[in-house]
């Protein structure tokens, strides 16, 4: 059985290395190494590790990613078990998909809005936000460990603010400022909203523990970030006469171009929690309600 299993072993590495020397034959230098000494064999490609030890009950080993198969010849019986391998680097939490609830404060940290800009009152049960993180880029602050670093990335945000309120979102032509403008009696508001699309990048630093646990970890992070809005509309439906009616807008009503702020994110296994806040405005200074927009979600998929 043992001689079986090793024959069978040698031709997992005589694939790895016809495959690889078979796409490396026009290169110089081959990615595939191979190391023998005293009766064990080691054969390394990008992703995977082979190997072999004929004088060890556990005959071969093969690592694939972070996935490790062992074949162990058990008193003339061979079974094969699957064991997680500790990464060796430091990986932060960024990249995946969040969903959050928006919100935003006046300068005093208040959620209740002053009479002249009650137009911009939340519907805070349906103001959602969704976010797509694409990009991570991972560095280790640490010689010899791989539980704290910091994070680089990108996302893509999409933000609803839901109003219900019965103005439209319209710039004064006189000071450049945008108000709310009275809906006539007639029609009643089910909904009214400013959507706006952001790529946000933070830059995060982020702290693991314990250190002696390889994959179940509490980690927290934090640190700026920045983005770029790259569309925004604002969408009412009403009723009027018994009509229900939809108007989608994309005049300029001085939503900020650019926002930064600070973000917070925690976590534990499956339960992974952030926070946002902006410490740029909704509008362009001086040119609408002086509002700083926050998020508070959680991360539904990490990749």
């Amino acid at each position: 059985m043992k001689k079986t299993l090793q024959i069978f072993a040698l031709c997992i590495l005589a694939t790895i290395v016809g495959l690889s020397g078979n796409a490396q034959e026009n290169k110089s230098k081959s990615i595939v190494s191979v190391e023998e000494s005293n009766g064990k064999s080691v054969v390394k490609a990008p992703g995977v590790k082979v190997e072999v030890d004929e004088f060890n009950d556990t005959i071969t080993k093969v690592t694939i990613g972070s996935r490790r198969f062992e074949i162990i010849d058990d008193y003339n019986r061979a079974r094969i078990r699957m064991v997680r391998v500790p990464r060796d680097k430091f990986k932060g939490h960024w990249a995946g998909c969040d969903l959050g609830f928006n919100g935003y404060v006046t300068s005093d940290f208040s959620t209740d809005l002053p009479a002249d800009d009650i137009f911009m009152d939340l519907n805070a049960s349906k103001s959602v936000m969704f976010s797509i993180n694409f990009l991570q880029y991972n560095i280790g602050l640490q010689k010899n460990k791989n539980n704290f670093g910091m994070v680089l990335g990108a996302g893509m945000s999409f933000y609803n603010y839901r109003t219900d309120q019965p103005y439209y979102f319209v710039r004064n032509e006189e000071t450049g400022e945008t108000v709310g403008e009275k809906l006539p009696a007639d029609r009643t508001v089910e909904k009214n909203k400013i959507t706006t699309t952001f790529i946000n990048i933070p830059m995060l630093f982020e702290w693991q523990i314990p250190e002696s646990e390889p994959f179940h970890r509490f980690y927290i992070s934090a640190g700026p970030y920045c983005g770029f809005k790259i569309g925004g509309h604002t969408k009412m439906v009403y009723k009027e006469g018994g009509d229900r009616v939809k108007d989608k807008g994309r005049d300029n009503i001085n939503l900020s171009a650019f926002q930064y702020g600070a973000m917070v994110r925690v976590g534990y296994r499956f339960i992974n929690l952030y926070a946002t806040y902006n410490f740029s405005t909704f509008y362009t200074e001086n040119r609408g309600p002086e509002l700083y927009p926050f998020t508070i979600g959680l991360s539904l998929i990490q990749f």
